[in-house]
């Protein structure tokens, strides 16, 4: 998720009134795997996932293509089985979750050239990623949770998600930050257990010492997003583990830009740690929490491997596994 963009509706480009939108095909087939894939995988990676509605917008070039929605609004036209179209208004790079029409979240997302994926299977768990945001989102009150951390200051597009003034750029911070991030990888590439333990309780302390130093609300806005954007990249690195043995359609096997699952998931968690072994908290700014919360869960399934069952009765933060 990129964060609810409801002010972000762009000029609509109209169809002709006796045309009927199509969608592009390559696309089809791309939308038709990730439900497959998810139906095949996704109480695997994270208990009760499938319970989770997962209504898909894509944004094509000139029009919008919502499925899986429970109501279409009425300026969306029928043009197929579980499929209806309207004029574009979102940008075509938009990945994001959001309740754009009202209850249950919808996953808006451009076609993968025109967002940070670029290719098919990227995209398809960028798209699982943003899937895992609409379990998050489907909890009871969970965005009068989102009030009640009072981070918005009056805005409400919820660009504050975006743009919250967390200081990035302090100078404590920025010497803390790479001993954080260099005790978090040592600790995760270390195959002895016990040795894991003790680099384990070192990265738990320098986590706490770097939490001291903020504010309530920026400890409060800092532990929010790797709650909800880290763990949802954690989320998926573990999808794309889990298909490391899925067989895709052969539509899907045939598109020009087709990587195999196999692929994708040697590289999903080698790419992340590497991410995050770059990582300049000044630099990259709200960016360093996907690596930085993704590899915490990572850490989480080696310390308490039971943490995914507990996640939801604490909201928006992961302080509770990390006490000691």
């Amino acid at each position: 998720m990129r964060n609810p963009f409801t002010a972000l509706l762009l000029a609509t480009v109209v169809f002709a009134p006796t045309s009927k939108p199509e969608i592009p095909p390559n696309d089809a087939v791309r939308i038709r795997e990730f439900y497959r894939l998810a139906a095949q995988l996704q109480d695997a990676v994270w208990p009760g996932w499938s319970g989770t509605p997962a209504p898909l917008l894509l944004v094509a070039q000139n029009a919008e293509f919502l499925t899986h929605h429970p109501s279409p609004p009425k300026d969306f036209q029928k043009i197929g089985d579980d499929l209806y179209a309207r004029p574009r208004q979102f940008p075509t790079a938009l990945q994001a979750t959001f309740p754009a029409f009202g209850p249950p979240s919808i996953i808006v997302i451009g076609e993968p050239e025109n967002t940070e994926a670029k290719t098919s299977t990227p995209w398809v768990f960028t798209v699982m990623h943003e899937h895992f945001h609409q379990l998050q989102d489907g909890r009871p009150g969970l965005y009068q949770a989102v009030g009640g951390l009072d981070l918005a200051h009056g805005d409400n597009t919820g660009m504050w998600m975006l743009n919250y003034p967390f200081p990035y750029d302090n100078p404590e911070l920025g010497k803390l930050f790479p001993h954080l991030r260099d005790l978090l990888l040592t600790a995760l590439n270390e195959p002895d257990l016990k040795e894991f333990k003790a680099l384990a309780r070192q990265y738990l302390m320098a986590r706490k010492e770097f939490f001291a130093q903020l504010s309530p609300d920026d400890r409060k806005y800092l532990s929010f997003q790797l709650w909800k954007e880290g763990i949802a990249r954690y989320v998926q690195i573990k999808s794309a583990e889990a298909a490391a043995n899925y067989q895709p359609t052969p539509e899907y096997a045939a598109l020009p830009d087709y990587e195999t699952f196999q692929s994708y998931a040697r590289e999903a968690r080698s790419d992340t740690l590497s991410e995050l072994k770059r990582a300049d908290l000044a630099i990259w700014k709200r960016v360093v929490v996907y690596s930085l919360g993704a590899s915490e869960g990572l850490l989480l399934d080696r310390l308490h491997p039971e943490w995914k069952q507990r996640y939801f009765s604490r909201l928006f933060t992961l302080d509770p596994y990390f006490e000691y």
